[in-house]
């Protein structure tokens, strides 16, 4: 761990990663994978500590004081002024220690059964049994064990550089593609990990797609408009783009459940029969979202033909009175832990569904896009939630040009370019999908989805905010890190700013993570972790020479919280070249 926290370069992380996977046992392989990732399991299967940082001071507490220093409360609270990390203070109060450490397994056993303890007296027992854990480790494991416990574990890496990692541990640079293709539709890395270390390549044929994991979302590719797209695709497959929330459904009527504890959304029992239905639901960050979504649970009882499937679409609220659709702003209030039937009936949903990835045990993910919704249309019965989504083929600009008119008459985002001929490409970003916004006339009047890299302090009336304005930066997929491209403070409510800083102080950092490109000049008051992803306008994307993206946001302003989007499916820096250079080709015709 130490290795890995000391540097920022991506070849000297991939190498220490592959020097990792060949000290292991395969027995360890997975669970120390997953703590250098910074969890216990993959992230889908929900495994979290929720110890946050009022209760770990306690454990900190308890498991540092002495017979000669009973009373350390100061101390920490002094640390961790000094600090701004728990994590350093675990360090600074632990001694080292002459006896030997405890082995990974045992360490990733201690914090699973502190991670799992629910019920009475529970905060209690999570806090004697991460105090012992503590005073076991030594001052570095147990300075990386508290950050792991908090969820501020950052390394500067992402399972992309384990997946580089594993390729040259296996002595073959060119099986990468191969070990992301198996993440890609089962995106479990200590697993994958595990049976490459027992199996070498030819453990990945254990892995397949299946339900209850959730495959990586194919994403859509920018073009400078129809022309280009009809161009990349001739014969072209459109469907309308909506601005809901990504859903991927899972149903199981034959799935044996082996967990001791489910979500009890998980499993619905059908009304009319005994019949019990392994459903959950899956955002595209590969968050489970079931308990949000009774009512397409219940539709996917009455409305699915099949003993077992993988859907991917879109939910979007609409108007019970109008039929309209609604601003993402309000389908995504669907994203909470309470009130959940009565936000049910008054934000109902339609979920369009655009694909299927899997069906009665057999995975389509190869099969071309036309076959795929042949098979579609014939699992899902008419119904008013679940709709497959519509679309038209055809070879004509004009066709096309009267769908896109056709989409925005109906107030919706724009539409979507797809080959027909293409299977679905999991967690892609290409040219065999293109997304075509009514917004993308508009230079950039269209919206970029950037992600959170910091915040400053407020001034004059925004001081009782604790928050003036943030850094956001795009992602950069070459090389696994993210880049700076603007400073915000405009386009914010009261509420919008209140709201910003709560949700920034939960992933705060106390210093800039080693996968965060920055000039010095725009170093914020506080660091946050680049997970928060927040929707922005602007004028127009400007050359830059300050921000690492090389690129500027004129007149940038915040215009939704796009926490559905892992900061890996943010806008990249490729789709912001790419989006400059269509902005100077409409410029240079328009001065014609």
């Amino acid at each position: 761990m130490l290795k890995l926290d000391q540097t920022s370069k991506r070849l000297e992380i991939t190498s220490i990663l592959k020097d990792l996977i060949t000290d292991l046992s395969p027995e360890e392989t997975d669970k120390a994978i997953y703590l250098a990732v910074g969890y216990l399991e993959a992230p889908f299967a929900e495994v979290k500590f929720n110890i946050a940082e009022k209760m770990m001071v306690k454990i900190l507490e308890q498991a540092y004081a002495t017979k000669e220093d009973p009373y350390i409360k100061g101390k920490v609270g002094k640390i961790y002024d000094l600090e701004g990390d728990l994590g350093n203070v675990a360090y600074e109060l632990s001694k080292e220690k002459s006896s030997e450490d405890p082995k990974i397994s045992q360490v990733y056993q201690k914090l699973l059964e502190i991670a799992l303890t629910e019920g009475g007296g529970s905060q209690e027992g999570k806090i004697s049994k991460t105090a012992a854990l503590l005073k076991d480790l030594d001052r570095l494991s147990a300075k990386y064990i508290t950050r792991i416990i908090l969820g501020t574990m950052r390394l500067g890496f992402t399972e992309t550089t384990v997946v580089d990692a594993l390729a040259q541990f296996l002595g073959d640079k060119t099986l990468t593609e191969k070990i992301e293709a198996v993440y890609n539709i089962h995106p479990d890395i200590g697993l994958i990990a595990k049976q490459i270390k027992e199996k070498g390549i030819a453990g990945l044929r254990y892995i397949q797609i299946e339900t209850g994991v959730p495959v990586l979302s194919q994403k859509c590719q920018r073009v400078s408009g129809l022309e280009e797209a009809m161009d990349r695709i001739p014969k072209v497959w459109l469907e309308f783009k909506f601005d809901g929330t990504r859903v991927q459904l899972h149903f199981d009527k034959t799935k044996i459940i082996k967990e001791k504890k489910i979500a009890q959304a998980s499993i619905f029992e059908s009304t009319n029969s005994k019949e019990n239905f392994f459903m959950k639901t899956y955002t595209r960050n590969l968050e489970e979202t079931t308990h949000q979504y009774p009512d397409i649970l219940e539709a996917a009882v009455k409305q699915i033909n099949a003993d077992s499937v993988i859907l991917d679409g879109e939910a979007i609220g609409f108007n019970k009175e109008t039929g309209e659709f609604l601003p993402f702003q309000e389908t995504i209030q669907r994203k909470r832990k309470y009130d959940i039937a009565q936000t049910a009936k008054d934000i109902p949903l339609k979920y369009f569904v655009f694909d299927i990835l899997y069906l009665n045990g057999k995975s389509l993910v190869h099969l071309p896009l036309r076959e795929r919704r042949v098979l579609l249309d014939s699992v899902i019965k008419k119904g008013e939630t679940i709709v497959p989504d519509e679309h038209i083929e055809t070879e004509e600009l004009d066709e096309m040009v009267k769908y896109f008119e056709q989409a925005k008459r109906k107030r919706l985002e724009g539409i979507i370019a797809k080959s027909p001929e293409d299977p679905y490409q999991a967690g892609a970003r290409s040219y065999s999908w293109i997304k075509l916004k009514a917004a993308d006339e508009k230079l950039l009047n269209d919206s970029i989805d950037l992600v959170v890299l910091g915040y400053y302090f407020g001034k004059g009336v925004r001081s009782k905010f604790g928050i003036g304005g943030f850094l956001v930066g795009v992602y950069d997929d070459k090389t696994d890190s993210f880049k700076t491209i603007s400073k915000i403070g405009t386009g914010l409510t009261e509420e919008d700013f209140a709201k910003l800083k709560t949700m920034a102080d939960k992933v705060k950092v106390s210093k800039q993570p080693i996968n965060v490109a920055m000039d010095k000049m725009f170093k914020p008051d506080v660091f946050t972790a680049p997970k928060l992803v927040v929707e922005i306008g602007a004028d127009e994307i400007s050359i830059s020479p300050s921000h690492t993206a090389k690129y500027a946001l004129r007149f940038p302003r915040l215009l939704n919280f796009r926490e559905d989007k892992p900061a890996t499916q943010a806008t990249t820096l490729k789709e912001i070249e790419k989006m400059f250079k269509n902005q100077r080709i409409r410029k240079a015709a328009e001065e014609k």
